[in-house]
């Protein structure tokens, strides 16, 4: 697992440690404190940390980004695409079987300045708010090519809001917050996911009641996802 040490990242570990679900490896340039489980810092856009790291590891959860501004672009700086590019080339050298990739609402966040409510993103569509949203459409992409080339799976999950509680501020997150026990629920799903579809992309929200306008239809139809929280209680709150 990329990026242990931020938010989502240590709502899973913990939860899965505590299930004893998986042998797992945590991953991040910063510190990560309270693990049982192997730990490695470092670098991703260190090659020799990267391969190394995917050796001998039959899923990598992808959830490490690095965070740009939405209107400019750097080429001469490290972007999100390249790191996830390398880690991907890297699962490729190394044989992983499987990429579980922490995406974002953002690849169709534009769809909110263009369209009328009450509208539906789909996972097949792209239209990103930004450079973030872009490259995060991008590594889906790549995903597909692994697939489509190294007998991979991948699994792509564009996560809505991640506050790190159920608790939404606002009519929007009522609609796209993913809550902690959920997000659980949704990553484990995917992580053990052996069902037809090699390549999978879908939103992760909690239970919106129809309300929301990500889809999770393919959650709940090829991974058996089924939210433990409700938004629409929340809603009633926020609701013009």
């Amino acid at each position: 697992m990329t990026g242990a040490a931020g938010r989502l990242g240590r709502c899973l570990w913990q939860a899965w440690e505590k299930a004893g679900h998986y042998d797992l490896t945590l991953v991040d340039k910063l510190p990560v404190e309270g693990a049982r489980s192997r730990v490695e810092v470092g670098d991703l856009f260190d090659r020799d940390f990267t391969d190394r790291i995917c050796v001998g590891q039959d899923v990598v959860v992808a959830l490490a980004y690095v965070a740009s501004e939405e209107k400019t672009f750097d080429p001469g700086a490290g972007t999100d695409i390249a790191m996830n590019m390398q880690l991907f080339e890297a699962c490729r050298r190394a044989a992983v079987g499987r990429i579980v990739f922490a995406s974002s609402n953002h690849a169709t966040g534009w769809n909110e300045q263009t369209r009328e409510r009450p509208f539906l993103s789909s996972p097949e569509e792209y239209n990103p708010t930004g450079w973030y949203g872009a490259m995060k459409g991008m590594a889906e992409l790549a995903g597909k090519a692994l697939v489509n080339t190294a007998s991979m799976r991948f699994v792509g999950i564009r996560i809505g809001f991640f506050y790190g509680h159920a608790e939404p501020d606002s009519l929007r997150a009522c609609e796209a917050l993913l809550a902690p026990e959920d997000a659980v629920q949704l990553f484990a799903l995917a992580v053990d996911y052996q069902g037809p579809q090699r390549y999978l992309v879908t939103y992760g929200t909690s239970e919106t009641g129809g309300h929301g306008n990500l889809d999770i239809g393919p959650a709940r139809r090829e991974l058996g996802y089924r939210p433990a929280v409700d938004l629409v209680t929340a809603r009633r709150k926020y609701r013009p």
